[in-house]
């Protein structure tokens, strides 16, 4: 079966290996992240923040959704302007 490359790799860093497939965080019976790759093509911090907590929770982590929820909400907050 051919993977593609991980989106959120590719989006946040510019480059990526192989979808990891069943044991990446986000597959449920395919990429869950597939179903909003084009939204995630314009906002790589966001891409970012999910490509770490897959990290962390690939090294055996363990996430508070909440804790998790935040870091999302904080990067989905538009920037300040420069005072």
């Amino acid at each position: 079966m051919h993977r593609q490359l991980c989106t959120i790799e590719l989006v946040s860093e510019g480059h990526a290996e192989r979808c990891p497939g069943e044991t990446c965080p986000f597959w449920d019976h395919e990429c869950a992240l597939g179903r909003v790759e084009h939204e995630l093509d314009h906002r790589p911090e966001i891409a970012g923040v999910l490509l770490e907590l897959r990290r962390e929770l690939e090294l055996g982590r363990e996430i508070e959704v909440a804790a998790a929820q935040l870091r999302l909400a904080e990067a989905l907050e538009p920037d300040e302007p420069a005072a």
